[in-house]
């Protein structure tokens, strides 16, 4: 593997990692391919932890984190999926069933961005109604537990078991509900500190 096709697939790994994963992958382009156990997914799978518990603690934050990490991987990956969609087959070599590395050697090897692009705005669609309220932060927080899981099998490519942790955190946010939006949280907080705003 070239030195850039490393960067690019470890950039694409750091969207469910952690926001982290990028500088210091950055420091180390020679990351192993499909070592769970290296520094960098360490970190992220710590940092993933960190959300799950931040669920039980502060689902505030851990809701606001969840809806920036879906957000952030929309926008990465639909740049990626226009400008060098070649990064994704490195999954293949990843994936921990077989099933999922004939799939992507298969039909999604002809049609990457299509694939990539349908991901990423729902991943946008996700990132945008986690912020919401109610049924509609409770249906984007169903689909991305769907979708964390469904990613989980490609092994290293989703620093596993990274995604199943992150998955977890969903779970629990999914069970406390979400009253109010987060705009309206964050709003009244900023009025409470500036009132005179």
């Amino acid at each position: 593997m070239t030195m850039v096709k490393s960067f690019s697939y470890q950039c694409h790994s750091w969207n469910y990692g952690a926001m982290l994963h990028l500088l210091l992958l950055t420091l180390n382009h020679d990351f192993m391919r499909g070592n769970i156990f290296s520094p960098e997914s360490v970190l992220s799978n710590a940092i993933s932890l960190l959300l799950l518990i931040l669920a039980f603690k502060r689902p505030v934050t851990a809701r606001t984190l969840m809806s920036i990490l879906f957000i952030g991987a929309a926008c990465f990956n639909g740049y990626t999926a226009i400008f060098h969609p070649e990064t994704y087959m490195t999954y293949a070599d990843l994936a921990a069933i077989s099933t999922y590395e004939t799939f992507i050697r298969g039909n999604f090897s002809r049609h990457i961005t299509t694939f990539i692009l349908t991901i990423a705005v729902a991943q946008l669609a996700i990132g945008i109604c986690i912020a919401g309220k109610g049924a509609l932060s409770k249906t984007a927080l169903a689909g991305a537990i769907v979708f964390l899981l469904a990613i989980a099998p490609l092994g290293a490519g989703s620093a596993f078991p990274c995604t199943i942790v992150l998955a977890a955190a969903c779970i629990v946010l999914l069970i406390k509900g979400q009253p109010e939006t987060l705009v309206r949280i964050y709003g009244r907080k900023l009025w409470r500190r500036h009132p005179s705003m």
